[in-house]
């Protein structure tokens, strides 16, 4: 009997001694949190103080596996992911750690959702001795963000006979290091310099993700910092629009070293500018008044740049052609109307030479209704008459000359003002010499009718000269 009371007294003793502590779990989670995954899948992150460690089993699930672990001050960090679906509906997740009862947290997870939880101690500081009581309670001014105070904690906690002196200076150091960062991004934020602001902030938060301060200013210097960039490019795009590329220059700059989102844009426009700085500065622009037989009214417009090639548009014409738009063209008229266009490319040759080429169109116009397949070779002459379709442009109508015609009776007007086109495809090469700002062109042209029969009509071979400036 005495050795059943002695055994009952053992069990009592035991009991007491193995008693267990108890965990709280609180649910930190934010509302905009989002888990990126490809599967329906869900996760939690669990946080709890490095010294507890914690292990997991569901209910739901073979097993729970850590996909990754990580410390952040001095918690630890644990992130899981669950599947998700009807068939896991009353999913209970088991969370112990040694010396303390067993939690059980109810998850009813969706899919991409993310949850956070915190894990503590609630006794941590009963009956926890001098060094531990002070060390903890510097640790929770800690997640207050309150430094200054977990500072005096842990400077106290020096004194305590039973502290844990390379533990305690490491907490020393973390909140120094957590003092001086928030003061450096206190002072570059007060400077407007949001960038490195934000990067002292960050550094704060990876040492104590509690700081909601760093946090708020961190969200703030991003909110400044886009504001400011889209500030600086819209000012840039107004005077790079007004062609004041100095002052644009100087903002899109200021945009490439702040790293904006639009700083390739900005970048972009910082070539564009260079090159039109360089190209006034080379006076690369030509535009030139261009003389060509039949032709007199032209122009010519191009860029002449010194390490690259350019491009030019050159168009001539004649005053009929406005005399055509109006309707007062005729058969017989000594002047046709006509129209060339070109362009292409400027390369440089050797200061002050360049070349250009390209391809070019030509249009002549003529009037009179011609029988099928006629054309005419020159102008207006007898040869041309016996070409005409005479139903239509009157078999008692003579042509003295083509200077000195009667006029058609109105019946056969029509065919008299029927205007007929002849086309060609007109390449064109020649050379532009340009110094300072003057510049002079020469240029060849070579035309090849749609129609062989005009080839005499329209003209073979052209030249034309011009005289322009450079800017």
């Amino acid at each position: 009997m005495k050795k059943g009371i002695l055994l009952l007294c053992f069990f009592l003793i035991g009991g007491i001694t193995i008693a267990q502590n108890i965990l709280e779990v609180k649910d930190i989670s934010k509302s905009n949190d989002v888990y990126s995954s490809e599967k329906d899948e869900a996760a939690i992150i669990i946080r709890c103080h490095e010294s507890i460690p914690l292990t997991f089993s569901s209910t739901m699930d073979k097993s729970v596996d850590v996909f990754r672990k990580e410390l952040q001050g001095t918690d630890s960090l644990y992130y899981i992911t669950f599947p998700t679906g009807k068939r896991y509906r009353g999913r209970e997740l088991t969370i112990s750690s040694r010396g303390f009862y067993s939690v059980n947290l109810e998850l009813e997870l969706q899919p991409k959702q993310l949850l956070t939880f915190q894990v503590v101690d609630p006794n941590a500081l009963v009956d926890a001795g001098c060094y531990r009581e002070h060390r903890n309670k510097g640790i929770e001014e800690i997640k207050k963000s309150n430094y200054n105070e977990a500072r005096n904690q842990f400077i106290v906690a020096r004194e305590c006979s039973d502290c844990n002196k390379t533990e305690n200076e490491e907490n020393i150091a973390l909140v120094d290091s957590l003092i001086i960062l928030r003061q450096k991004g206190d002072d570059a934020f007060k400077l407007l310099d949001y960038v490195n602001a934000r990067e002292y902030y960050l550094k704060v938060l990876s040492l104590n993700s509690y700081d909601t301060y760093a946090s708020n200013r961190s969200a703030i210097c991003i909110q400044n910092f886009t504001e400011e960039c889209v500030s600086l490019f819209a000012k840039a795009e107004s005077y790079f629009g007004e062609k004041e590329f100095e002052k644009a220059k100087e903002l899109y700059e200021k945009i490439v070293e702040k790293e904006c989102r639009n700083a390739p844009l900005a970048i972009e426009r910082l070539n564009s500018i260079s090159t039109n700085m360089r190209a006034k500065k080379d006076h690369a622009r030509v535009l030139s008044y261009e003389y060509r037989k039949d032709v007199p009214f032209g122009f010519s417009y191009g860029k002449y740049n010194m390490h690259k090639a350019g491009g030019f548009f050159q168009m001539d014409f004649n005053g009929t052609i406005f005399d055509a738009a109006r309707s007062d063209c005729k058969y017989g008229d000594v002047k046709f109307p006509e129209l060339n266009l070109s362009f292409g490319w400027t390369v440089k040759i050797a200061s002050p030479v360049w070349i250009h080429f390209g391809p070019g169109f030509t249009v002549k116009m003529y009037y009179g209704k011609y029988m099928k397949k006629k054309f005419p070779k020159v102008g207006y002459g007898q040869d041309e008459w016996k070409l005409l379709d005479q139903t239509k442009m009157g078999d008692e109508v003579i042509l003295k000359t083509a200077e000195n015609r009667e006029e058609p009776p109105e019946q056969y007007e029509d065919g008299w003002t029927k205007a007929n086109l002849a086309s060609a495809i007109s390449p064109v090469i020649g050379v532009t010499v340009k110094y300072s700002f003057f510049a002079l062109r020469f240029t060849y042209q070579y035309r090849w009718t749609l129609e062989k029969q005009l080839n005499d009509f329209v003209g073979a071979h052209r030249l034309s000269a011009g005289i322009g400036i450079a800017f």
